[in-house]
Formats: structure tokens, C-alpha cells, sequence
């Protein structure tokens, strides 16, 4: 089946490496009252509509005992790259109300709400964080918290549920027994990695980190899993998600139009419609969507490669006090572009480790590196991009589609082999970074500055990553003297 959606084609079955929600948290969120009028108010630097702005342009922030109001915000952000999300807060207290008045003390908190301009088709975050840290500049104070479940923190010595547990019910049952929700892709629950789950003077935090490092049968199971921005435990089959065979036209979102979120915005009412999971920095679109974007940057780290080798054999121990066998494994990081597989010996350099002595009866060591290496080549390269409007439909661990459009005329000339192009407003589709891509992590910011809600995604691209000048197409001419 095919649809016509923003005259773009989707098509059935849809998002099917999405993680797939399981069962739905049931801590409660505390509810946050601001002060309601309907009367627009002009703010040192904008006009400020408290029904248009709110939780749209404005994240709504409480802090301790204080909803504070836009004069008072500086900057939030929150980072959602690790095991749970984290906030920094910076505020701007002029009258030193919030220094007398309300410092943190061992209770204290900062919720953050953030929502789009209609309901009913994406969660809202309604995020709550314990405050680790607190320094005060001059008229300014500074925040630091992380994700507040004081359950998860505790430490726990017990087992967890009855017999031996793979990975993906143990995290199910973890997620029950803290009132969170579950989400899974596919190729979780069948992976037969089962031992019995054992936590001793240990947090739910650390214990999950934990058992993640050594999960998985193989290099086809490699997990992935954190608590997200909405209060769900979300488990990713990553290798699954990379080398799954999927179509562009099977991604789809339900995405924005119109209404942007800028202040006193004229423009139409906004309406939520379903169409390609596509994100665009075309200049030529008019169409207002939330899958817009102009700024992006490539982030490369290539430290954990160089650290650890590229070509690593691994000696570990079997059956001690019996056979005491010797075993050795090699794991060779290959990258994923023309360049770095026909030319892997050119950056080869191997380390030699020997890993210890294998007690448990799932083998766990060996299993341990194939995981972290697998996490260190896919994150050796990432792009940052920088949505013009925050779309929370877009969700970490999910597949999307990015064309890229070219407006510089010296690198369209590289891409056409040096040929002389007449400028174009139209652009050029840049063919080596359009694609499919993972979303690894995402920021949200809020500068008041600003007066709009920033979100920055990290993505990785899902297939053979190329470029267009290199040693295949275009072979260095050695010097002759």
C-alpha cells in the first residue's frame, strides 16, 4: 500500500526498526501551575505571548519552589547522549531572590516541560532532574543535574526475576519494577543470552550499564539501551537497525506545517500531517515544516581507534582448573567507506590483549570487546545538525532520512570532476552525505537570547559512508624529482 502525504510517497510497513513500546510508565510527573495572561508582555529582547510561547518557544522550567519566567532563564540545556538525560541550567537573579531565598539544599529539583503547537501527536517532555551542581558568577547561578528516580540510584542486592533472564527481560523487568515504561526493536527478546541476573550493592543505573557492556550472543546482537526523554527504558538491537533492508518511502513522521514558532506569527494555523521521515536543508522548499535545517558539521573521533588499535587479538582463559584452555580472538576495525575498505593495511596497526579468565557459562569477555569496538567505529564519525524548529517526533535510536543540498559552487565543481558549473539557486543534491542515518543522541537549548527552543541531533549514516575525493577515484600521483 502507498499513500500520498506533503507530495511525498510513504509506504507500508512503516518505521519497522523502531523500538516498539512494550508497556507505558506509571510514575506519576508533577504537574507545574505558571501564572496564566493572556496579554502579550514585551521582554527585554521580544514580545512574549504566554499561550503561543510556553513549553513551545519558552521551555517551562521550575526550579525547587520557583516556576521561573523568561527574564529569569538564561540558558537550559538539556543532553540526552548517555544512559539517562542530563540538564545544565543557568539563571539570571538579579533581585538575589533565588541565593536567599532558595538554594539548593539535599530535596531539590528542576523540572523542565517542553511540548509542540499540537497535541495529541508527540509526547511532551515533562522531565524531572536532581541538581548535583550548583555555582554561583556574580548575578548569575549555574545548575547541573541528572535524571531524578530515586529508586534507580538505590542500591539494590537482590535477583532479578525468576530463573535465568536474557537481556531484554531483564530490562523489562527492571523498567516494572521502577514504574517506567519499555520500548524494544525487534531482534531483542529472541536473543537467547540468558543467566541469571544477579545485583549485589549495586544501582539499577550501574547494573544495566553493566550487563549492556557483555549483552548479546554475537556481533548480530549488539545492544543498546537508555532511559529516554519521555520515561521509557528503550533496548536497540543496533546491528539489526544498521543492516536491516529498508526503504526511504517506509520512514514517516507526522510533521508540522505551518506556524512556525516565531513570535506573533501570522502565518497558518498549524496541522500535523504524515509524510517521509525526511529531513532537507533545500532553500528552494517554501513548504513550513519541523524537518528543515541549515547548519550541520562533521564530528570525527578517531582517538578510541588509534588508542586501542585496529587490529586487536585478544587472549582469554576457558574452563579454569580443568582444561585451562587457551583461546585467542581477533576483531579488525574496518571503516565504512571505499577509501577505508581497499585501503584497511594502510591504517592497520594491531594491540595484543589478554582479556582474563572466563568463569561464567555464557562467555562474556570476548563478548564485552566485540561491543565496545563495535561502538567505537560507529561513533568515530558523526554529523551534528542544527533543526530550525524542535520536532519531538524525532527520537533517539530511530532510522531518518537526510538529503543534503549543495549551494557552493567550488564544491559542486569538485563533485562534477572539476568541470565549470554556472551558479544555481536550485543547489545540487550532495550524493555523499545524503542518505539514511541513526539517530545516535540529541541536545535541546534554550538561550533567552534566542527565544526559541534549539534541537541538535547526532547522526550516523546507516551505509557505506563516501566522499567525493579519494584514493580509489582519484589516486595521489607520486613526485618524481
Amino acid at each position: 500500500m502507498a499513500a500520498e502525504a506533503g507530495k511525498q510517497i510513504i509506504k507500508e510497513p512503516y518505521n519497522p526498526t523502531d523500538p516498539e513500546v512494550k508497556f507505558d510508565p506509571e510514575f506519576k510527573t508533577k504537574v507545574i501551575l505558571k501564572e496564566f495572561d493572556d496579554a502579550d508582555k514585551t521582554s527585554s529582547n521580544a514580545t512574549y505571548n504566554s499561550l503561543k510561547d510556553d513549553a513551545i518557544n519558552i521551555p517551562i522550567v521550575r526550579l525547587n519552589n520557583i516556576t521561573l519566567n523568561d527574564a529569569q532563564i538564561d540558558q537550559v540545556i538539556i543532553y540526552y547522549n548517555s544512559f539517562f538525560p542530563t540538564v545544565h541550567l543557568s539563571i539570571k537573579d538579579t533581585e538575589n531572590v533565588i541565593k536567599i531565598c532558595d538554594t539548593p539544599g539535599f530535596d531539590n529539583e528542576i523540572n523542565v516541560v517542553i511540548t509542540c503547537q499540537i497535541n495529541g501527536y508527540y509526547k511532551k517532555i515533562s522531565l524531572l532532574f536532581y541538581i548535583t551542581d550548583f555555582n554561583i558568577y556574580d548575578e548569575y547561578i549555574a545548575y547541573d543535574g541528572v535524571f531524578k528516580l530515586q529508586s534507580l540510584n538505590t542500591h539494590v542486592m537482590k535477583q532479578i526475576g525468576n530463573g535465568k533472564l536474557n537481556t531484554y527481560n531483564m530490562l523489562s523487568e527492571i523498567a516494572k519494577e521502577n514504574k517506567l515504561g519499555f520500548a524494544a526493536t525487534k531482534k531483542c527478546e529472541e536473543i537467547k543470552d540468558e543467566q541469571y541476573r544477579l545485583i549485589c550493592s549495586k544501582t539499577y543505573i550501574d547494573y544495566i550499564k553493566e550487563q549492556l557492556s557483555s549483552s548479546g550472543l554475537d556481533e548480530e546482537s549488539i545492544f543498546d539501551a537508555w532511559i529516554d526523554i519521555f520515561g521509557y527504558i528503550v533496548m536497540v538491537n543496533v546491528y539489526y537497525v544498521f543492516n536491516e533492508k529498508i526503504e526511504p518511502e517506509q520512514l514517516t513522521i507526522y510533521t508540522i506545517y505551518g506556524g512556525e514558532n516565531t513570535v506573533n506569527d501570522e502565518n497558518m494555523e498549524p496541522k500535523a500531517i504524515q509524510a517521509q521521515r525526511t529531513l532537507t536543508n533545500n532553500l528552494t522548499d517554501t513548504v513550513n515544516t519541523n524537518l528543515h535545517f541549515k547548519v550541520f558539521e562533521n564530528i570525527i573521533n578517531n582517538n578510541q581507534i588509534y588508542n586501542n588499535g585496529s587490529l586487536n587479538t585478544n587472549w582469554y582463559m576457558t574452563s579454569p582448573c580443568e582444561e585451562n584452555k587457551l583461546e585467542q580472538e581477533q576483531l579488525q576495525i574496518i571503516e565504512n567507506s571505499v577509501d577505508g575498505v581497499n585501503y584497511s593495511k594502510e591504517y592497520e596497526f594491531g594491540k595484543t590483549q589478554f582479556l582474563g579468565i572466563e568463569f561464567s557459562e555464557t562467555p562474556t569477555l570476548f563478548k564485552k570487546k566485540i561491543n565496545q569496538r563495535y561502538f567505537e567505529k560507529l561513533r568515530a564519525k558523526r554529523l551534528k545538525i542544527e533543526l530550525e524548529r524542535h520536532n519531538l517526533g524525532l527520537e533517539r535510536g530511530t532510522l531518518i532520512n537526510i538529503i543534503f543540498k549543495e549551494y557552493n559552487s567550488s564544491v559542486i565543481k569538485t563533485f562534477d570532476n572539476n568541470n565549470d558549473m554556472e551558479e544555481s539557486i536550485e543547489g545540487k543534491i550532495n550524493i555523499y552525505l545524503s542518505g539514511m542515518y541513526y539517530i545516535d543522541s540529541m541536545e535541546f537549548e534554550y538561550v533567552t537570547e534566542d527565544h526559541k527552543i534549539k534541537q541538535y541531533l547526532y547522526v550516523i549514516k546507516k551505509s557505506m559512508d563516501n566522499k567525493p575525493l579519494n584514493k580509489s577515484e582519484n589516486p595521489v600521483l607520486e613526485q618524481k624529482s
